[in-house]
């Protein structure tokens, strides 16, 4: 096979254009994933504060409610038995 400067300077050129244009892409692509796991890992965290905000106050209701349900009750006794 005989060598052609014309076809081998061309054909470097051309793959030298898509490995710039892949190497492009693939930094995008990676900062673009980067940014959606930093997305996600932020939300995963928004969201665990949350449930453990919800586990907190639904404790503090169940404490404030706990006396209300038992007068209820001890009424309730009190007036089968009587």
């Amino acid at each position: 096979m005989d060598y052609d400067p014309v076809f081998s300077s061309k054909s470097n050129a051309e793959l030298n254009s898509c490995l710039i244009k892949y190497t492009e892409e693939h930094d995008f692509y990676s900062r673009a994933l980067s940014e959606l796991s930093k997305r996600e890992k932020l939300a995963e965290d928004k969201i665990a504060s949350q449930f453990s905000k919800a586990i907190f106050w639904s404790r503090i209701a169940a404490i404030l409610a706990l006396p209300g349900a038992l007068f209820v009750i001890w009424r309730i006794f009190i007036s089968v038995h009587h």
